[in-house]
């Protein structure tokens, strides 16, 4: 019994020998696997964070390069239409000359008929003929009506020498635009190709983590944030405005601001009660509906790249910046703790701390912050939270 006893204690010993560092080895290796797996998330995110900045300064790029062109386009419009004129001036001087001409020649007739040559007109026309002392004679014999009448055709010449001169820079300068807007094209197809494959990398990264949802709710908060420290720093402005003008009326001693002085300081009077009351910010189909469960804390409108962007009322512009997920944006305070969020914009046509109107144009539809097809992506916060739009807009 005593034996049996002794023999267990030894198996219990043994065990505890070998045992113990196959326990620790396991718990060295899960260790380092979890610090692989950390340190694989970390280089992801790193990634993925270098490729959004670079998809940043792509659409950037594509921004300005799309504005340089329309400018372009809307200044070749323009010379075209110039030259249109010009050229109808050309056309009426023309005809103009050739009617004073056959006044002349009319004029002229009895001394065609007397034996004068033909070419006389011409010669009276010459710039020698100033000078030419044997067309003095001509000079001497013509009334004042004639000499008017050569006057009239050489002003009218020299106003065609100088439009066809101007036409001919016209001509040039067009040639100048089409051959920029060629060089812009290119230099767009260029950045557009690098942004594809910016865009297929970082969806490549996105493949590699498995967890997509949680990339939204990083960038669904990084927009609450952005929105949040804007508001702020747009209320630091209010105060900051009005007590400057506060201070200005009491130095002034004309008393207190007026409900009307502080409503033009504020950036406006709230959305009010949900009812439906505001025209859609553009004109499309919603083909992503409010779902906040799964961070589309907006909607998303499809539209044409280049359709315009209206704000549903008035406030004052908060944000206007490139953010990750949603491309460029603006973010528009309406007062009473309400904002609105335009983003995915090719375009941005306002500038932070700017006062819009209900119905202005603040942007262009796009497809920026990585989107694979145009369209408008469009919410509402109250205190910071995100409201279904669709209960403000029809």
């Amino acid at each position: 019994m005593k034996l049996c006893f002794q023999l267990l204690m030894f198996l219990f010993f043994l065990q505890g020998l070998f045992t113990q560092p196959l326990v620790a080895s396991d718990l060295s290796s899960i260790r380092h696997k979890i610090r692989q797996q950390q340190d694989k998330i970390y280089k992801q995110r790193q990634q993925r964070n270098e490729l959004q900045s670079q998809l940043k300064n792509q659409e950037k790029a594509m921004g300005e390069v799309i504005k340089a062109l329309h400018n372009t386009k809307k200044s070749l419009t323009e010379i075209r239409q110039t030259i249109k004129k010009t050229e109808l001036q050309i056309e009426q001087l023309e005809k103009q000359e050739q009617k004073q001409k056959a006044r002349l020649r009319e004029q002229l007739d009895s001394a065609y008929r007397s034996g004068i040559n033909p070419s006389v007109i011409e010669k009276l026309l010459s710039k020698e003929a100033k000078e030419a002392d044997r067309m003095a004679q001509y000079y001497e014999h013509m009334n004042q009506a004639r000499i008017d009448l050569i006057n009239d055709i050489r002003h009218t010449q020299q106003k065609l020498t100088k439009q066809r001169d101007l036409l001919a820079k016209q001509i040039s300068d067009k040639m100048s635009q089409i051959s920029e807007q060629t060089s812009q094209k290119q230099q767009l197809e260029k950045i557009t190709s690098e942004r594809k494959q910016t865009i297929f990398s970082i969806n490549k990264t996105l493949k590699k983590d498995s967890n997509h949802l949680e990339i939204l709710k990083e960038n669904a908060k990084s927009l609450q944030e952005s929105i949040a420290n804007a508001n702020q720093e747009a209320q630091r402005r209010e105060e900051r405005e009005l007590a400057k003008l506060k201070a200005e009326k009491e130095q002034q001693g004309k008393g207190q601001l007026t409900n009307q002085e502080i409503e033009q300081v504020r950036a406006g009077s709230g959305l009010g009660k949900a009812r439906r009351q505001y025209a859609m910010p553009t004109h499309g189909k919603i083909i992503q509906k409010f779902d906040p469960e799964h961070s589309w804390k907006g909607i998303v409108i499809k539209a044409s790249t280049g359709d315009n962007v209206r704000a549903i009322t008035s406030g004052r512009v908060v944000l206007a910046n490139w953010l990750p997920g949603y491309g460029n944006v603006v973010v528009i305070d309406h007062g009473k703790n309400y904002s609105s969020i335009y983003g995915y914009n090719s375009d941005i046509l306002v500038k932070e701390n700017d006062k819009v109107g209900k119905g202005m144009i603040i942007a262009k539809v796009g497809n920026s912050g990585g989107q694979s097809h145009s369209g408008l992506y469009f919410g509402i916060t109250y205190k910071g939270q995100a409201k279904n739009p669709l209960r403000w807009v029809k």
